[in-house]
């Protein structure tokens, strides 16, 4: 999905960063702010359109398919988060665990889906918190919506294997703020940091400022603009995904934990402090203050 915009209802769109002061820093920040409110409606709004499309309640189709989704957030050169996506429909089974996926009925198909998905992409937008000195702003989705079908095979024209996916999120994991340049690989702490931002690109020093003056409106607190403004406003994870999409964060972590103490141990079985093999179960029989 392409990255999109913080407009007045009478301003859609940007101005070129190559015109110095045309760039509306502030409404670039607000967006990157705004970025992650707006994914969550959108996940909201993608039942709803399919609902409308098959001709049922959202209550109903909950009772037949769930969405699941895993998407990457990832920097333009202008300063503007932009999120790739995968979104797949799965049969709404009981057993929630991934493990237990099963495909949707008819007539959910992959062209269904995309179809809901468009719609869902135009219609949503966030209220940003009104300013005192400006016109009502909303986030929305640009004009750029590139849907392509994943396949199991890149024998198709036109689409995606699944290597391919796995390849562009291992590039977008690597990639955040301190690809502008030096300063932005930390929090700003003080105004005086603001001070210190000659090593990068004249447009993205704009935005940090940017962001750390708005930061400072009441109006705006909520948003924590100037703990992030270091990634621009942006204070969303680089990378999410919905429990049903697969393995969760938890189970992936206490996996490399055992491995890292098997790894330790050697070929022997890894103890804790008191001797005990760190895989025996503990049952507590009773407690105390």
């Amino acid at each position: 999905m392409a990255a999109g915009t913080a407009t007045t209802p009478t301003t859609p769109g940007w101005a070129s960063r190559s015109a110095p002061g045309c760039y509306d820093a502030q409404a670039q920040v607000l967006w990157n702010a705004l970025a992650p409110e707006l994914w969550r409606r959108t996940t909201i709004a993608v039942y709803r359109a399919l609902g409308r499309l098959v001709g049922l309640q959202e209550g109903e189709l909950r009772r037949l398919i769930r969405i699941s989704y895993a998407k990457v957030a990832e920097f333009q050169r202008r300063g503007a988060i932009h999120f790739h996506a995968v979104v797949r429909l799965d049969a709404a089974t009981e057993c929630r665990c991934p493990g237990c996926l099963a495909p949707p009925p008819e007539p959910f198909t992959v062209g269904l889906l995309e179809d809901a998905l468009r719609q869902a992409v135009q219609a949503v937008r966030v209220p940003c918190p009104p300013l005192e000195d400006g016109p009502d702003r909303y986030a929305r989705w640009g004009e750029q919506l590139d849907a392509r079908n994943i396949t199991r095979g890149d024998d198709e024209a036109g689409e995606l294997s699944a290597e391919q996916v796995a390849g562009y999120i291992a590039k977008y994991a690597t990639k955040a703020t301190e690809s502008f340049g030096a300063g932005l690989d930390r929090r700003l702490t003080a105004a005086d940091d603001l001070e210190h931002l000659d090593r990068l690109p004249a447009h993205v020093a704009e935005l940090v400022r940017a962001a750390w003056e708005l930061g400072g409106r009441p109006e705006l607190e909520d948003l924590r603009l100037r703990p992030w403004a270091h990634m621009l406003g942006f204070g969303g994870h680089w990378s999410t995904k919905s429990r049903r999409y697969s393995t969760t964060f938890t189970v992936l972590r206490r996996a490399r934990v055992a491995f890292a103490k098997r790894r330790r141990a050697g070929d022997g079985v890894p103890l804790d402090a008191w001797g005990r093999p760190e895989d025996q179960a503990v049952i507590v029989v009773a407690s105390w203050a």
